[in-house]
């Protein structure tokens, strides 16, 4: 009888997308989060993306200038925020990505054994489609708080910033693809 009722504890459901399995390692270590979110975002990866960050908590804070009259586009962006961007810029990106994003000048400052935060300088070159959007190098200065939670590390905060006059921020790509 029992033998006849184990299958019934069972569900199927649908299975990941082959990609997203494969890329993911998991972020036990500073390092090994940031290597996932540079792959999600060279990819554009939306499952992998989405998993860097740490769900109700997490905020954007864009760079002000960039920001100008739409910020409060920005004053409540969460996870659900980025997710909707990303999907935006995906659908308009060929079929194979083939962004590139580059850190440097990295500094990490632990508050506690399970909460940092990460600066480093950016370079985004982004393939994208859509010809309204020109910039294809976005530069600035990224501020990650990574918080730690079951020893898997995520991002809990992102502040974005210029760091040259002229130069397209992480701010004008997110402030562009949610709203086209």
């Amino acid at each position: 009888m029992l033998v006849l009722l184990l299958p019934g504890c069972f569900q199927l459901r649908e299975p990941e997308p082959a990609d997203a399995v494969s890329e993911w390692i998991q972020p036990t270590q500073i390092d090994i989060l940031l290597s996932n979110f540079t792959t999600a975002v060279e990819r554009l990866n939306p499952a992998n993306y989405e998993r860097c960050f740490s769900g109700p908590a997490y905020r954007f804070v864009p760079d002000p200038t960039a920001a100008g009259t739409t910020a409060a586009l920005f004053a409540n962006w969460s996870v659900s925020e980025e997710r909707d961007y990303f999907n935006s810029l995906r659908r308009r990106a060929p079929a194979t990505p083939a962004n590139q994003l580059t850190l440097t000048n990295r500094r990490d400052q632990f508050f506690t054994t399970d909460s940092a935060e990460v600066s480093a300088l950016y370079q985004l070159r982004i393939v994208q489609q859509d010809t309204a959007f020109r910039p294809a190098l976005l530069e600035g200065s990224i501020r990650l708080v990574v918080r730690r939670r079951n020893n898997e590390w995520k991002i809990a905060g992102w502040r974005d910033q210029r760091t040259t006059g002229a130069q397209a921020t992480w701010t004008d790509l997110k402030k562009y693809f949610i709203s086209h």
